[in-house]
């Protein structure tokens, strides 16, 4: 379910850019969003498998690990985290 959010939030920042409206927020929702998604994801694949997870004849570690980077590539969580609140509250925390 959360490919499903993340792909369809990507979906409306692309449309925001067809359309030449502001995607500065949306842009960091999709983004916070579907990076924290696949660190839940890539993250419950190595609970399943367990130790096994960890060595690399299984992808589980090296997929946490990529998702993990993906937490910090293009502004990290907590970037996203405050465009959105500044952007919700209009007080911008520096």
């Amino acid at each position: 379910m959360d490919v499903d959010a993340a792909r369809l939030l990507t979906w409306r920042v692309a449309d925001l850019i067809d359309r030449g409206r502001p995607f500065a927020v949306e842009s960091s929702k999709a983004k916070l969003f579907a990076s924290e998604a696949a660190v839940r994801a890539a993250g419950n694949a190595l609970q399943v498998f367990g130790g096994y997870g960890y060595i690399d004849e299984y992808p589980a570690g090296k997929l946490l690990r990529d998702a993990r980077v993906m937490t910090l590539y293009e502004g990290t969580s907590q970037i996203q985290k405050l465009v959105i609140g500044r952007a919700l509250t209009g007080v911008s925390a520096f």
